[in-house]
């Protein structure tokens, strides 16, 4: 007898919702490392999101607080 539920009753964690606005503070791109490979997550002038592969690694920054910081 298998006594594990069927997967249509168990209810999925909804996503994490974010505001673009937030995330982005006021800039027009943003790095986002994925594991060990930076992205960058742009926004046009039409307001459409663009993201791509970033050509390097981001540098760390002495000016901007890392996300343990906040």
């Amino acid at each position: 007898m298998n006594t594990s539920l069927p997967l249509m009753t168990m209810s999925p964690k909804p996503p994490l919702k974010v505001k673009l606005q937030e995330l982005m503070r006021g800039s027009k791109k943003l790095i986002l490392e994925h594991g060990d490979k930076p992205y960058l997550l742009s926004i046009t002038r039409k307001g459409k999101l663009i993201l791509t592969a970033a050509d390097e690694p981001p540098a760390a920054s002495k000016d901007q607080p890392s996300s343990s910081e906040k």
